[in-house]
Formats: C-alpha cells, sequence, structure tokens
C-alpha cells in the first residue's frame, strides 16, 4: 500500500511539473508578444489570434487526441509532447513574418498543449486515484499556476538579457530538458507495477467493469444536458481568463506601468489559481461541487468588475487580477473532477477531448476580441462587463447539472 501511494503520487508530481510547463503557453504570450509587436507590428487583436489558431486547432484535434490517449502509452506521448513544445519556440524564433508565428502555434504548439496538458494527466492520474482523485487531480493541475509564476519571469529575463530570438531557443532547451526528465517518471497504469488505484489491495473500480460503460458514442455524450453544461460553466470561466492573461502585460503598459511590473501581475495571477488549485484539492473530496461551482462563479464575476477601474493604477489591477486568478482558479479542476465522476474513468480521454472541443471553441474568440475591443474602444471596460454578466448568468445552470451517473438511453459500445 505504501509503494503503491509512494508510486501514484509521482505520478501527481510529475503531471504538476509537465501543466506547469504547458502553462507558459498561454500566460507567458503576453511577454513574447512584446518583442513580436515590435518585430512585426501586427495589431493588437491580429497579435492575440495567435491564441486563437492556438484553441482552433487543439479543439480540432482534441476529440481524436482524447480516445487516443486511452489507448497508447501516456509515457510516450507526454514525451513527444514537450519535444513538440520545445521545437515550436525554436521554430518561432526563426520566424520571418506573424504569418510564421501563426503556423507554428497551430501545427507544433497545440499538439502539445494536449500531449502535456490537462487533458493527459487527467486521463493519468483517473488510472492511479479513484476515492483520493479530487486530491490529485487538484494538486496536479496547480502546476498551471506553479508554471505561471515561474515562467513568465523567466522568459521576461530571457528576453531582456538576450536578442529576443536567442531568448526563444534558451527557453527551448529549458522546457526540453524539463519535459523528458519529468516523463521518464511516468507509469501508465497501476497494474504495469502489480499495484491499485489508491493503494487498496483491489481495484474495486475495475472490478465492476462488466457492469460500466467502455466507451461512448459521441451521439450519446451530445444529447447529454449535463456535458453542454459543464461545457459552457468552464468554458465561461476559462475564455475570460485566457483573455485577460494574454492581453495583461500590455493592459498594464497601457497605463504607465512599466514592463517588469506588468510581467509580475502574471504572477500575482498565477500565485492566487495556486493558492485556488490547493484549495480545490483539499475540498474537491468533502463538499459539494455545486456549491464550489458557485463560489467560483461569484467571485470571478467580483474580479471582472475590478478590472474595469484598471486606470486606476496597479493596485486595482493586481487586485482584479489576484480575484480572477483565485476565483478562476478554483473552476478549471472542476472538469476533470466531473469526467470520471459523471462518465467513468475508462472513458475520461474521450469524453475530456469532446468536451476541449467545445470549451476551447470558445477561447477561440476570447483573445483578439478582447484585443478587438481595445481598438475599437481603446480601453477592456467593455469586455470586462461581458464576462462579469455572463458569469453572473452561468448561475442559474449550477443547480441543475448532473452530479453523477446516469442510465444511458441507449446500449452503448463496448470496447473491441
Amino acid at each position: 500500500m505504501e509503494r503503491s501511494f509512494a508510486v501514484g503520487w509521482r505520478q501527481v508530481g510529475a503531471c504538476l511539473v509537465l501543466l506547469a510547463v504547458t502553462a507558459m503557453i498561454t500566460s507567458s504570450y503576453s511577454v513574447i508578444a512584446v518583442p513580436l509587436a515590435k518585430e512585426f507590428h501586427p495589431s493588437r487583436m491580429w497579435l492575440m489570434f495567435a491564441m486563437t489558431v492556438l484553441s482552433g486547432v487543439s479543439a480540432l484535434i482534441s476529440p481524436s487526441v482524447g480516445k487516443l490517449l486511452d489507448r497508447v502509452s501516456l509515457q510516450k506521448a507526454m514525451a513527444l509532447g514537450g519535444v513538440l513544445l520545445a521545437l515550436g519556440f525554436v521554430a518561432i524564433s526563426f520566424a520571418q513574418s506573424f504569418n510564421h508565428v501563426l503556423i507554428v502555434y497551430g501545427l507544433l504548439v497545440a499538439p502539445a498543449n494536449l500531449l502535456i496538458g490537462p487533458l493527459a494527466c487527467t486521463v493519468l492520474l483517473t488510472r492511479w486515484f479513484a476515492k483520493r482523485r479530487g486530491t490529485a487531480l487538484g494538486v496536479a493541475i496547480a502546476g498551471i499556476s506553479v508554471g505561471g509564476v515561474i515562467f513568465p519571469p523567466v522568459m521576461q529575463y530571457l528576453l531582456e538579457n538576450l536578442e529576443w530570438r536567442m531568448g526563444l531557443r534558451a527557453l527551448a532547451l529549458i522546457v526540453l530538458a524539463i519535459t523528458l526528465l519529468t516523463t521518464a517518471f511516468i507509469v501508465n497504469y497501476p497494474a504495469d507495477r502489480g499495484l491499485n488505484p489508491d493503494g487498496a489491495a483491489v481495484d474495486a473500480e475495475a472490478s465492476l467493469a462488466a457492469n460500466k460503460v467502455r466507451t461512448i458514442p459521441a451521439t450519446t455524450l451530445l444529447r447529454d444536458p449535463t456535458f453542454w453544461m459543464i461545457a459552457v460553466l468552464v468554458a465561461t470561466v476559462t475564455a475570460g481568463l485566457k483573455g485577460m492573461v494574454t492581453n495583461l502585460v500590455s493592459l498594464a503598459t497601457d497605463v504607465g506601468i512599466a514592463a517588469g511590473s506588468a510581467a509580475f501581475l502574471i504572477s500575482i495571477y498565477a500565485s492566487s489559481g495556486f493558492v485556488a488549485k490547493l484549495g480545490f484539492a483539499v475540498m474537491a473530496d468533502r463538499m459539494n461541487p455545486r456549491l464550489m461551482m458557485a463560489v467560483s462563479l461569484i467571485g470571478y464575476a467580483l474580479g471582472c468588475v475590478a478590472m474595469i477601474w484598471a486606470d486606476a493604477g496597479y493596485t486595482a489591477i493586481a487586485t482584479g487580477v489576484a480575484l480572477m486568478g483565485f476565483f478562476g482558479g478554483m473552476m478549471i479542476p472542476m472538469e476533470s473532477f466531473l469526467i470520471p465522476r459523471i462518465w467513468g474513468r475508462e472513458v475520461v480521454g474521450r469524453v475530456g477531448g469532446m468536451l476541449n472541443l467545445l470549451i476551447m471553441s470558445f477561447l477561440l474568440i476570447s483573445p483578439p476580441l478582447f484585443g478587438r475591443i481595445y481598438d475599437v474602444t481603446g480601453s477592456y471596460d467593455v469586455i470586462f462587463g461581458l464576462f462579469a454578466g455572463l458569469a453572473v448568468m452561468m448561475l442559474l445552470l449550477v443547480p441543475i447539472v448532473r452530479l453523477g451517473a446516469a442510465k444511458p438511453a441507449e446500449p452503448v459500445t463496448p470496447v473491441a
């Protein structure tokens, strides 16, 4: 039991590190965007379109990647993701136009985003944990915030002390070393080591596998109202967070804050999210998920409202960023926590991939929408007001979200 406990939590630690690396893709983009803007002179909206390409390609391939992750070696898939991300930063360093940057985000960074991101880590940890699943997922997903604390200042340091192209190449080496070392600790299944989830003597969930859904047709998912509710709830929060963080340095410098201090705001955002995700880890297996979702939406809406007063200076922005980071951070692990609870651990990759298709469709528009609103109005007040209103509206869905398995309306397809 002790050995299983140790190996299981080693998987949590590995996922935390990999998610920290993944976090740089979004949280550090506003740092990279500054030299890209000076080099290629795109409009603010077009500059943010890199995040749209990232989300669009990720959404399109997510169902296929999710289905694949249920079947292939996660260790090899995650290692491949690390290599692709490192190659992506190297490729950006050789870009001769902003269109080249967009191509790299689509061909290299988007697949890496899935292979070492929350989807892959959810599949892995769902295999290793049952009773402690919420705790394990919350701790691992806190890695997203750890990466948001660490990598923006590191990237800012590299870009300030090296020519920006050389800075990205140095970052690629760091990414490659971290990911390859970390994936060496990944174990695909507890059974590969003769172990069971949670260190139990018997895999209780596997013993009931004959009576459980082994795979779910896409049509069945799409007819499930809970599937759509979870997608909309999570997307409302993550779209606003992504739009905010990818525009954060630009927003801060627009009101006279120095670039170094502006980059530190990303660390404030990430630190708040880190505390929230650890809080999720403590509460998820003990607290009603509906209450957690409601608290998250209310606090997130207050953070959006605070951002409307960004013109008041650094303190106002930091307050809004901290509120959005903390309460939004409570919602981010919810998708990973609910999927195995509602649909079963055997189909986490498939269901997660389908949910990502919908959620990332929302993320397609949020970064450039933030940029477009700024281009038209000269501020971000309207877009933050819009997301505050959406969060309040989403409170109406929380009481009716199904939190457990439902009997299938039709026979499901067994795994061949």
